[in-house]
């Protein structure tokens, strides 16, 4: 009888112990799947961005070359068609005329009164693209270690 007992106390232990790790292993194997789904958003938002940037290039090459034959509804169409994803949002900025300055990051600044860089250059047109996407996460504790805003920015010299 005393062994009989003790499998049922041993199946009962192994029962309670499966009930307080799956939630644990649940949890886990979740949060293991948010991570690449994110990166795999992410990505797509940076494809995106990088298409509308290709795209704004390619026109304003093929084109007169004058900026009016680049519209920016354009070019938002096109990362909005290129990224796919219901809820994703666009901003792309009118062509601007200016000049590079350099540094660890390179940024734009306002073209000189004279019309000349600061380094001698001419300066370029340039037009700002930038997309966002909010991830929602399989599971909410995800929010709390990575962020779920994924963004993706570029700026293209058109000329």
């Amino acid at each position: 009888m005393s062994e009989v007992h003790n499998r049922r106390r041993g199946a009962g232990v192994a029962l309670l112990e499966f009930a307080l790790v799956t939630p644990v292993l649940l949890a886990m194997l979740a949060a293991l799947a948010d991570f690449p789904l994110a990166f795999w958003y992410r990505m797509v938002v940076l494809s995106a961005v990088e298409g509308g940037a290709h795209y704004a290039f390619a026109v304003e090459q093929n084109e007169s070359g004058t900026q009016a034959s680049l519209s920016p509804g354009a070019v938002r169409n096109v990362v909005l068609a290129i990224g796919g994803l219901p809820g994703m949002r666009a901003t792309v900025g009118s062509a601007t005329t200016n000049c590079i300055q350099p540094g660890p990051v390179s940024r734009l600044v306002a073209v000189p009164a004279d019309g000349t860089c600061a380094d001698g250059t001419s300066p370029g047109t340039y037009m700002s693209i930038a997309a966002s996407y909010s991830y929602s996460p399989l599971m909410p504790v995800y929010a709390m270690v990575a962020p779920t805003d994924l963004t993706g920015a570029a700026t293209v010299r058109l000329q």
